[in-house]
Order: C-alpha cells, then sequence, then structure tokens
C-alpha cells in the first residue's frame, strides 16, 4: 500500500511540474519572444521547454504572473499580444532597446500592480488605455521618447504610489489629476517639457515623499522649489535636481 502511495504522489508530483499554462498566455510569450529577436536575448527561452523554466516567467497556478525580462538585450517592438497575459501582476522589461509605441492592449493587464520600462526607446503617446489599470501601484517609464501630454484619466490610478516619468518629451500642462492620487509617495517629471503652473495643492498631498519637476518649462519654477523645502521640513525626503 505504502509503496502504491508514493508512486501516486509522484505522479502527481511529475503532471505538477508539467502543467502548463494556456495556450494563449504561452503564445503571448512566445510572440514577445520573435518580436524582440529572443536568439540573442542574453538568456534566451528555450521554447520546447516548459514555460515555468523560461528565464523572467513566473508562474503560479498555470498563469504568468511575474515576467522580468530586464537587462535582456530584448531588441524591436512590443507585441499586441502581450494584452493577453491577463494575469500579470508585475512586468519589468527596463534597460531594453525596445521601441517603437506601447500597444494599446497593456489595457487588458487589469492585475498589474508594478509596469517598468525605463531605459528603451519607446515613442509616441501613452496609450489611454494605460488608465485602466486601477491596481497598478508603480509606473516606472523613464528615460525613453514618450512625447504627448497625459490625460486626466490619471485619476483612475488610485492606487499608484510611484509615478516616475523622467526622461521623456512629454508636453502640455502639469497634470492636475496627479493631486487626486491620494496614495502617491513619489512624483519624478523631470526632464520633460512641461509647461504652465505648478500647483499649490501639491503641498496637501500627505504621502508625497518625493517630488522632481526640474528641466521643464514652469513660470513658477520657484514654486516647485518652496513645495520641495516644505516637503524637506515635514521629514520626508525630495529631489529637485
Amino acid at each position: 500500500m505504502k509503496s502504491i502511495f508514493t508512486f501516486l504522489v509522484a505522479a502527481f508530483l511529475s503532471f505538477s511540474a508539467l502543467a502548463e499554462v494556456s495556450s494563449t498566455q504561452k503564445q503571448a510569450l512566445i510572440d514577445l519572444y520573435y518580436a524582440t529577436n529572443g536568439a540573442e536575448w542574453n538568456n534566451t527561452w528555450d521554447l520546447n521547454a516548459d514555460v515555468a523554466t523560461w528565464h523572467g516567467v513566473k508562474v503560479v497556478n498555470d498563469n504568468v504572473v511575474g515576467l522580468n525580462l530586464s537587462m535582456n538585450n530584448l531588441n524591436g517592438q512590443l507585441p499586441e499580444s502581450l494584452g493577453n497575459l491577463d494575469a500579470l501582476i508585475s512586468l519589468e522589461l527596463f534597460f531594453n532597446k525596445i521601441q517603437g509605441s506601447i500597444p494599446a492592449t497593456i489595457g487588458n493587464l487589469k492585475k498589474l500592480k508594478v509596469l517598468v520600462l525605463n531605459g528603451n526607446m519607446l515613442d509616441g503617446k501613452l496609450p489611454n488605455t494605460i488608465y485602466n489599470l486601477t491596481n497598478l501601484e508603480q509606473l516606472l517609464l523613464t528615460s525613453n521618447n514618450l512625447s504627448g501630454s497625459l490625460s486626466d484619466d490619471l485619476a483612475n490610478l488610485k492606487n499608484l504610489q510611484v509615478l516616475n516619468l523622467f526622461d521623456n518629451n512629454l508636453n502640455g500642462q502639469f497634470p492636475m489629476a496627479v493631486l487626486q492620487l491620494d496614495n502617491l509617495k513619489e512624483l519624478n517629471l523631470s526632464s520633460n517639457k512641461l509647461v504652465g503652473f505648478i500647483p499649490d495643492g501639491l503641498h496637501q498631498m500627505q504621502n508625497l515623499e518625493t517630488l522632481a519637476l526640474a528641466s521643464n518649462n514652469f513660470e513658477n519654477h520657484n514654486e516647485g522649489i518652496a513645495i520641495i523645502e516644505h516637503l524637506e521640513n515635514n521629514s520626508k525626503v525630495a529631489s529637485n535636481e
């Protein structure tokens, strides 16, 4: 009896180890592989192996919940099918050579909490669908070539704690919707092409710890410095460098 039980346990564990994600999620990963020259990645994938063994892929309960291919020499554009990874909680692709625009299907990733695409060559406007990611806590898109203005729909991202868009080509007015992000701890909009006025309301943001607005075209830049000083006087760490 014991040997039969042991066999059944071993068989179950073996089946679990081989359990695959859905064909839709797997195909989305394969699309990303081919769209970004996966054969030349620093850490490439064996497409014949179990998805759970692929570098940077985290699988839980047969769903891809994490994808981290940062500093991995991805070179190409993000495929539309990326939006089929609808169980993703974290997507980190920073410091690669990803070009083109962020696909509108990014808005399908409703469970996403962390989106980090720093240090690529992304251009165009942020897709409006990105404001559908209401569970998002960290949005980091620094050092790309993103343009356009930020939508008032930014206010939808109620859980956002970090908004870092440093070193892009964003234009338009300061996004007043930021003032509605009560959980925001870090705001970095430095090195863009923003104009107009820095709002006094930043003083009232209770959780804001880090603020960086330098190298824009604000008319009341000194007001920004005063806000920095206000944060510092409240024992919070802030920077306008």
